[in-house]
């Protein structure tokens, strides 16, 4: 699954992987990814959470499930 968020004109993407490894992507608005491993789907969920909370603290809109531009 791809979401993305977005924040005044810049869009973060998230990637996830479920399978194993169990894998999330995070690209961030200048193009940097981060890549997870993650052990069991539990883990992925739990890091997917949190990923949600910082970004909405943050002042990030989403997840969308598709970039809301289009």
């Amino acid at each position: 699954m791809i979401y993305f968020f977005a924040r005044a004109g810049q869009f973060t993407r998230c990637e996830i992987h479920p399978g194993r490894p169990h894998r999330m992507i995070v690209c961030s608005p200048d193009g940097l990814e981060q890549i997870e491993q993650h052990s069991s789907s539990a883990e992925l969920h739990t890091r997917w959470e949190d990923l949600c909370d910082r970004l909405e603290a943050d002042g990030w809109s989403g997840p969308f499930g598709r970039d809301p531009r289009v």
